[in-house]
This record gives C-alpha cells, structure tokens and sequence, in this order.
C-alpha cells in the first residue's frame, strides 16, 4: 500500500465539510432541474420522495381507520405497509403526507452527514471518490426516493459507533441498535455477522441474548408487516434493480432454477478461494473498527441481493466499505481482489444511470431499435458486473467468518 502523506484533523474536517457541501449541492440542484431524473431513468419527477411518501400515506390510513397493511389509496401506487408498526408513529406525532417536502430533505440531510462521518475522507482521493459516490445514479435514486433504507443506514452507523467503545455497555448499545434495525426492515438480521467481532464467546454469547431480546419485544407490532411483506413482495426488474434474481428475470425467465443454480456456484466458488489462503486480520483498535465495518456492509449488500426485489439504492450500505478499500494493509495475495471490489462497486452505482443519459439523449431520437439493443446490453452487463461484487463480498465474508470464529475459539 502507498503511504499517504500526513494531513491534520483539521485538514480531515475541512475536506469533509467541502464534500458535503458539494454533494448537497448537487442533490439540489437535481430537484431545481427534475429532467435529470428523467435523463437517467430514475423518473418521478413530479413526485420527490416519493418512497417517504408512501409511509406517510400508511400513517394517514391508520389514522383514518383503514388497515394499512392492505393496498392504500391514500398512496399513488396503493402500496401498503409491509414493514412493523413502528413505522405508523409517524402519524401518531403529527406527521402526514403533507411533510414530505421538509421532511425528506431533513433525511437526505441527516443521511449525508452520517455518511461523511462514517466514511471520513483525509485525502484529496478520498474526497473526490466520497463525492463521486455520493452523486452516483445509484445514491441519486436514493435521495430522489427518501427511501426508508436510508432511516435504518442511520441506526446502523449509530450502532457501529457504539461498537467503537472500548466499554461493555458502548458495545451492547451497538447490538441492540442493530436488533432494532433489523425489527424496521427484516435485511439488517444480515448485521449479525458484527457478533463475530466479539472479543470474548462469554461477549458474543451476550451479544446474542440482547438481540433475541429486543427482536421478541419486537415481534407484536412487527407480525402484520411480515404478512403483509409475504403478500405484496415486490419484484424489481429492468434499470436499477437489484437482486439475484434480476439476471434471470428481465429476459423472461421466471423461475427461480436459473438463480440458486448460480447462487450455489457461487457460494462454493467463494468458500474454496477463502478457504485457500485466510491472511491475519489486523489486531490494533482501528484496523479492527474498520474490518468490522466493511464486513457489516458488505453482509448487508450480499443479504439484500440474494433477498431478491429490491434497487441499487441498497447501495447506501456500501458507505461502510470504503475506508477499508482506501486505509487497511493489503496483502499481495489480496490486493487485486480490494482493487476489483473497488472498481466494481463505481460500476455496479454508475453504469446503468450513465447508460441512460446516453440511451434517453442520444441513441433513442436516432433510432428506437437500437436504444432497445443497447438497453438490453446494459442490463446484462450491470447484472453480470453486480455477481462479481457479490462474489468479492462474499469471499472476504469467508475469510472473515473463518478468522473470527478461530479466534473466538481460542479464547476464553
């Protein structure tokens, strides 16, 4: 790894400070001029936050009587609650669909400051890769939707700065931030793996006592949701999905033979590379914090996309993995596999949004045929792009698992 040159805390919060400005101001600037919605494919021009949107709309079905776990007219696209009643308190405090406006760009905000403290960029790479991240069509498709992914992203990186603590009662903090999480939207049980980073089994065996505890205190306003999730799963295809099943289904294969075929391949494939050869994890403090969180995002993005019917946006997860990629000591043996995980990750944001603007701009007046062409090419390609992040995730997930659990077992 190439030393980078020393920079001062102050040097670290003022290129944080400017990335963030800089981020926002193209999220602005997105909504004073909505055609770059459409230019990228991510539409809803005319209805911002349109995912917060459909929350809200569940609190005003609540409060007016109607079961908001079944299709919702107070919703443009009658999509129900699918998730626990927790969510419903929106209204319960006063809230309703007419604060949307405000209230979602209070949750983009608060999310681009989460992000910045997360990730914590000290060089001028570091910057410009955090704001090229931040802008990608992927994070775009988030800030336009105010999806409640962005609400558990928060809880999550409260969690992982509680896991920080030195203390026992810090750290059990973090685990019952991750349970709730977890309890908001089912993929963060993905989280678990943070347990393996216990440092003593008598730690790991409290660690899951306290998220069994909090998942049962959980399971009465969360039991409905989970009917209503099972009757209403959405299945996300074409531009922007994201999902194991998404190779297979936007060329009209349905079933689901084609996807667990590759899925198994994929998962002896990663087990026997890990299995191969597992380098030390660093054992000092930070090093630590920063393999912990990497891991804990790259769980989620792996669990999200073998969860099947869902979007890029999922991708917010993916702001933990940075300052692994750019600061931990890289073995020769695994420094092409950071690199690949790297490039493909830019990919897997960016190219289907690119690939619009071009389609919608260029290609498509000139000639509808080949926009069509062309359109298809891009999807597989992102699909095929996308396996291969999940295959880099996976593997160090396996090395990861292997490690801790060696060390867990060594220790009393």
């Amino acid at each position: 790894m190439k030393p980078v040159a020393p920079t001062s805390a102050s040097d670290h919060r003022h290129g944080s400070l400017l990335v963030a400005l800089l981020a926002l101001g193209v999220w602005v600037a997105c909504f004073r001029f909505p055609v770059v919605w459409d230019a990228t494919g991510i539409g809803e021009s005319h209805r911002p936050f349109l995912d917060l949107y459909g929350l809200l709309a569940s609190s005003d079905a609540a409060k007016a009587g109607i079961d908001p776990f079944r299709l919702n007219d107070f919703d443009p696209y009658h999509r129900p609650l699918v998730y626990t009643e927790w969510w419903l308190a929106a209204g319960k405090i006063g809230l309703t669909r007419d604060d949307t406006p405000w209230l979602g760009w209070v949750l983009v905000g608060t999310t681009l400051l989460t992000v910045v403290a997360m990730v914590r960029p000290r060089t001028r790479r570091e910057c410009v890769t955090t704001f090229l991240w931040l802008v990608s069509p992927a994070m775009l498709l988030a800030v336009n939707r105010a999806n409640n992914d962005l609400v558990v992203f928060m809880v999550m990186s409260a969690g992982l700065l509680a896991l920080r603590a030195s203390h026992w009662p810090g750290r059990a903090l973090g685990v019952v931030l991750f349970a709730v999480a977890a309890a908001l939207k089912y993929y963060p049980l993905a989280g678990l793996v943070v347990l393996l980073d216990a440092r003593t089994r008598r730690e790991l065996a409290g660690g899951i006592a306290i998220y069994a505890v909090v998942l049962i205190f959980a399971w009465p306003p969360l039991a409905a949701g989970l009917a209503s999730a099972a009757r209403f799963k959405p299945n996300s295809e074409w531009i922007y999905a994201f999902g194991a099943p998404v190779l297979f289904r936007d060329f009209g294969l349905k079933t689901s033979a084609g996807w667990l075929a590759l899925t198994a391949v994929l998962v002896i494939w990663s087990a026997w590379s890990a299995w191969r050869e597992t380098p030390a994890f660093r054992g000092d403090e930070m090093s630590r914090t920063r393999t912990r969180e990497f891991m804990v995002g790259a769980a989620l993005i792996v669990g999200c996309f073998f969860l099947g019917g869902t979007y890029v946006y999922k991708l917010v997860f993916a702001a933990w993995l940075l300052p692994w990629l750019w600061r931990e000591e890289r073995h020769a043996a695994e420094g092409p596999w950071r690199v690949a995980t790297g490039w493909l990750l830019a990919a897997v944001m960016s190219l289907e949004g690119l690939m619009a603007v071009v389609l919608n701009r260029v290609v498509t007046p000139l000639s509808f045929d080949a926009a069509e062409i062309l359109l298809a090419a891009t999807l597989f390609t992102t699909q095929l792009l996308t396996w291969g992040l999940v295959a880099c995730l996976l593997r160090f997930l396996v090395q990861f698992a292997r490690h801790r659990g060696r060390e867990l077992l060594a220790r009393a």
